[in-house]
């Protein structure tokens, strides 16, 4: 009937790539093969035939170890055979292409084309040699000697680079590693001509090794049992090729990637501290979460479903011992360690109230207890603390933070932040010897720096992840850094970002655009109807309305945070102070002066500053704290936070007018924050952890003695509305407001109720993200609805480090 059929062989077993796939080929496994394949472009090339597109792909071992060479599609038979110099063969003559990219057709696969084939010059059976040297360099290091993102890419790589020599097993004899130089020679007529040669070289290599151990005796006994050895290793190719569980040096794990969803209603908590973390054998992850304006520190073994709550509230900052047996973490002032497996927690050391993470070696745990107060190094099991280095604030640097502890404990890795920066993306990474206690900048322009087992130093900046060569030994930099991951969680404000490695080269991290950079501000009325105020863009912190509500002080956090005014009226914002860290800003009652904390001398402080710039910022109390909240009406009186070991936040206050000495208003074994005085001034509304979950309570001033709760299913941040009629305070993402009446001197409280749901900015800490306008009526709020989403998943790649070498070389 005229039907035509094509039949070809079947050929069984497995392609050399499958092989490749699952590690790279022992040494004595890998000679013998190559002999074969070597043997068949040999025999190829006899007949006037190059393949042209030779790869593991193309090359099956059958079970009884014999090698099939496949695919010759794109062969071309040579013109004159026996003379390689005088080939008319080209690239554009074939008649088979393969489509690489979008631009072009291109003949062959990119990673094992010759330079020649990637110009389209004229072809001939050297070309087979550079890719015969390709195949055999991947499989004797399981990776490929030329390859990038793109074939583009590629092709530059494979006409200008060389491959990575040192990747080549320790026992590869110097014939093979010569034999493979001169495959891979880029000139042509420097390139080894002939196949046969190169067959007689590895059976060379595979008869004589060049070295022998002790007790095995001579060359000459050792070629005796040559033909037994080949006979054995025929049958074990043949067996492992049956049961596909190839002999391997070290069985190299496929690059796997997980996406870890967090709890129903959970998003990542994004602070100041490092708020991940993974044990250094990949198999325990750490993480922080925020329900609302409630955050819970969760521990997740990978072979288990669920994560376990760790810790009380406030826990955050988690980290991992060296063998993953403890978690440790800060919470409440302390620096606290937990067994993997549960149990109580122990406190190793006391903390200032604003750390900045930590990392822990064999030797012991170095941390940042405050942004401000440097490194410090407690042993595994607490005790006395030492400091290791703290910033120079005569070279104008102004905090260390986010340690991490090199390979042996030799060295620590740092963010250092100065007083000229304007985001942490500008900030510089630096390195300590912890035994010769040597201090060097390694790198300007990044944050966050983390150790790659690759030998490469990871950090942060503009929402990606860099890479750069670190000599562990002489702790210098080799290379140029180059971008390895985009679209990473950071924070240009603050400092940290969402990302953590393994010892065993895996990654864990949060994916998205950086934080807090994306904020407007907004009035809002009772009701939840928003209009918007400040439409620029920028990482607003407080925004606090001047007496009469014509101007508003607005904190903004940059990298070293200022305070700015707004002219309501006219619409203008100008800066008003600036330098080391500024905030918590607030208008004296009378409205000429804005008092604010700032480290600027080294030590948090509370000063005040005349709004018209008449004089300058002025000391109004040391030892005070970096959160002052609240003025009593009478202008003389100014309630604050401050951190004491064993009874953590507590609530202070000083008369301007006196001795400015601090006096102690409320100090209990939970943690007492955001004070703020009624606008009589004979109450004080503020939040405690006291019952395991923030609420918020009433006291009288100046006594202390009567207590109320107001909220009844959690609440942070209280403010009141300048009547005094309601506190006013939040529940997660809810605007709650209970009503005040007076009776006698007694507050009487209403049932709280919902004024409105928004999405706004929550903070751990006791700064107030919105405040009431003089009118009672809206507020002014620091909005996030139009901001990026804050992250519900973390995702993991396991065996990420291989990946990173070749994006690592790519970029070179």
């Amino acid at each position: 009937d005229g039907t035509l059929f094509l039949a070809m062989e079947l050929v069984e077993g497995m392609t050399l790539a499958e092989t490749i796939a699952q590690g790279a080929i022992v040494l004595e496994e890998a000679l013998p093969l190559f002999a074969q394949i070597a043997a068949g472009l040999e025999a190829a090339h006899a007949r006037g035939v190059i393949h042209r597109d030779l790869k593991p792909a193309n090359i099956k071992v059958t079970p009884d170890g014999k090698i099939k060479i496949l695919d010759f599609g794109l062969a071309k038979a040579m013109s004159e055979p026996d003379d390689a110099r005088s080939s008319s063969s080209s690239l554009h003559e074939s008649p088979t292409a393969v489509k690489e990219t979008a631009s072009g057709m291109i003949l062959g696969t990119a990673p094992y084309m010759s330079p020649e084939q990637c110009k389209g010059k004229p072809l001939d059976r050297r070309a087979d040699l550079w890719a015969f040297g390709c195949v055999l360099y991947e499989a004797l290091t399981g990776k490929k000697a030329f390859h990038a993102e793109t074939v583009s890419e590629t092709l530059a790589a494979i006409l200008k680079d060389e491959p990575r020599w040192d990747r080549l097993p320790a026992d590869t004899p110097g014939s093979i590693r010569t034999l493979l130089r001169r495959c891979l020679r880029k000139d042509a007529a420097r390139r080894l001509h002939d196949a046969a040669d190169v067959r007689i070289e590895i059976e060379d290599a595979a008869a004589e090794p060049e070295s022998v151990a002790p007790g095995v005796g001579s060359a000459s006994a050792w070629r005796r049992y040559v033909p037994v050895l080949i006979a054995l290793f025929a049958s074990g190719v043949a067996l492992w090729a049956l049961l596909r569980v190839p002999a391997r040096r070290e069985a190299e794990a496929p690059i796997a990637r997980f996406a870890l969803p967090l709890g129903p209603g959970e998003e990542l908590f994004l602070t100041s501290a490092p708020t991940i973390a993974m044990s250094d054998d990949g198999q325990s992850i750490a993480y922080v979460a925020s329900r609302g304006a409630t955050t819970q520190l969760y521990l997740r073994q990978l072979d288990e479903l669920d994560a376990k709550p760790v810790g009380g509230a406030g826990a955050t900052m988690p980290f991992f011992s060296p063998d993953g047996q403890w978690l440790g973490f800060a919470q409440g002032g302390k620096l606290m360690k937990v067994s993997v497996r549960g149990g109580a927690a122990t406190a190793l050391a006391e903390l200032s109230g604003a750390p900045r993470g930590a990392s822990w070696s064999s030797d012991g745990i170095v941390f940042v207890p405050d942004a401000a107060l440097g490194l410090h190094w407690v042993g595994e099991n607490g005790g006395e603390t030492r400091v290791l280095r703290a910033p120079d604030r005569a070279t104008g640097e102004k905090s260390y933070r986010f340690p991490e502890i090199l390979p042996e404990g030799k060295a620590v890795l740092f963010t250092v932040g100065s007083g000229d920066i304007e985001s942490w993306d500008d900030a510089s990474v630096a390195v300590l010897s912890l035994e010769a206690g040597e201090y060097r900048i390694l790198l300007e322009g990044g944050a966050y720096p983390r150790h790659s087992p690759t030998g490469h130093l990871l950090f942060a900046r503009d929402g990606s992840l860099f890479s750069v060569p670190l000599d562990g030994d002489r702790l210098e930099i080799t290379g140029a850094p180059v971008p390895v991951l985009d679209g990473v969680v950071t924070s240009p404000t603050k400092g940290p970002a969402m990302y953590a490695l393994s010892r065993n080269g895996s990654l864990l991290y949060a994916r998205g655009k950086p934080w807090g950079t994306d904020l407007r501000v907004v009035t809002v009325d009772r009701d939840g109807t928003a209009e918007t105020l400040i439409d620029t863009p920028r990482a607003y912190d407080e925004v606090v309305p001047s007496p009469d509500g014509s101007k508003l002080a607005i904190a903004i956090d940059n990298a070293n945070a200022d305070i700015w005014m707004h002219d309501i009226v006219r619409g203008t914002t100008t800066r008003l102070i600036s330098g080391f860290n500024n905030m918590t800003p607030r208008w004296t009652p009378d409205g000429e002066r804005i008092s604010f904390s700032s480290d600027r001398d080294g030590v948090m402080q509370v000063l005040w500053q005349a709004v018209d710039g008449s004089d300058e910022a002025a000391v109004l109390g040391s030892g005070v704290s970096p959160v002052a909240n609240s003025w009593q009406p009478s202008g003389s009186t100014l309630a604050f936070v401050r951190f004491e070991p064993g009874t953590e936040w507590d609530i202070w206050t000083f008369d301007v007018n006196g001795d400015r000495r601090p006096q102690l208003f409320l100090a209990t074994e939970a943690n007492e924050e955001s004070p703020v005085f009624s606008p009589d001034g004979r109450f004080v509304a503020y939040q405690s952890d006291e019952t395991g979950t923030d609420e918020i309570y009433l006291r009288t001033f100046p006594d202390s003695g009567t207590k109320s709760q107001v909220s009844t299913d959690g609440g942070a941040q209280p403010i009141w509305s300048p009547d005094g009629r309601d506190i006013l305070y939040r529940s997660g993402n809810k605007m709650m407001a209970v009503s005040v009446a007076h009776d006698a001197g007694r507050a009487i409280l209403g049932k709280p109720r919902l004024l409105f749901e928004r999405d706004f900015v929550f903070t751990a800490y006791s700064e107030v993200f919105y405040q009431m306008m003089p009118d009672g009526e809206h507020f002014v709020m620091v909005d996030a609805s139009e901001a990026a989403p804050r992250p519900t998943a973390l995702t993991l790649v396991q065996n990420w480090s291989r990946e990173l070498e070749i994006l690592s070389q790519s970029a070179r």
